[in-house]
């Protein structure tokens, strides 16, 4: 570990086994908590070979938005070159620096209004650094072809589950008819609380930001409401919901001409979990998402008047 930390003009001190690691660790082949003879605590992630080039424009992409002042974004250890991802022992290498938090209370965090309110200002804030500078592209299929890409895979393997979904796609045809007029902006990719380290109900930092990049206004916001909506409907008009509406509907004006979207945007988004319950062959978190996709249907209406109260009131 030593040499890999000299590529980054940082000297290693010792591992820190004693520190557990939020986030997934299906995004990397191997991780740990290292510290630098300094006291600073890193998360160090051997990499994929084919996650390398993504990995470090996103890093430098962070980096961007720590130098912009972006609240919660820190950026990874860099290079003297410039570069946050490094070859050690024949495998790509990042360190981003590891934020101890608190633990997120679940299923109770869905009712803290303050956590709404933070995570509100944190995707507004980093939406407007995203006008100030190029967003990086990756490769993506727009929401509709994405949907039907995973729709065509299930009919293909699981005709019960196909059939289901044949009544809940007739209710985003308009969603997907006006995709493309809906205003991008940059995102983060995987917005929803379990990717924010939290100083009680203050966020310190955000992770995992391997899916990042320009997306529909309203994509952030639908993600972390669909993950607080599916620990129980109430919390979608309850709490931490109503609040980051709210917060993202008073500060930011092109949220806000889409918000009509923001419902079939969840209800989009929950296909993605949907086709990760199916590849780990979850039966029982497969028909709860979707029940949880014909609630959403059914409730669409009730919730958007409930969310248009709260923040026509602001």
């Amino acid at each position: 570990m030593k040499k890999l930390f000299q590529k980054y003009s940082l000297s290693f001190e010792r591992q820190r086994p004693d520190i557990e690691i939020p986030g997934s660790p299906e995004r990397c082949l191997a991780r740990f908590v290292a510290e630098d003879s300094n006291g600073t605590l890193w998360l160090v992630e051997k990499l994929k070979a084919n996650q390398a080039d993504w990995r470090n424009t996103v890093g430098l992409l962070l980096a961007d938005l720590h130098t912009q002042d972006v609240p919660h974004v820190h950026s990874p250890a860099l290079t003297p070159n410039g570069q946050t991802v490094v070859t050690h022992d024949g495998s790509p290498y990042q360190l981003t620096p590891f934020i101890i938090g608190t633990d997120l209370p679940r299923p109770e965090y869905c009712g803290d209004k303050a956590r709404g309110v933070a995570i509100g200002n944190f995707i507004n804030k980093l939406q407007a650094a995203g006008r100030r500078f190029s967003i990086p592209k990756k490769s993506t299929a727009p929401l509709p072809e994405y949907v039907s890409e995973i729709v065509r895979t299930i009919s293909t393997r699981r005709s019960d589950i196909a059939q289901q979904l044949d009544q809940i796609l007739p209710h985003l045809q308009t969603f997907f008819a006006q995709y493309d007029a809906i205003p991008r902006a940059l995102a983060h990719g995987d917005c929803h609380p379990l990717n924010i380290i939290w100083h009680d109900t203050e966020i310190a930092g955000v992770i995992d930001w391997e899916f990042t990049g320009e997306k529909i206004v309203l994509y952030d916001a639908a993600n972390c409401i669909g993950c607080v909506g599916i620990e129980h409907p109430n919390w979608l008009i309850n709490g931490l919901v109503p609040e980051l509406v709210t917060t993202m509907y008073a500060n930011n004006e092109t949220f806000a001409a889409n918000i009509h979207h923001l419902m079939p945007t969840v209800l989009c988004l929950r296909f993605a979990w949907l086709s990760e319950w199916l590849r780990k062959n979850d039966t029982e978190m497969q028909e709860l998402e979707l029940d949880y996709m014909r609630l959403l249907i059914r409730s669409k209406e009730e919730i958007e008047k409930f969310w248009k109260r709260r923040y026509s009131a602001v």
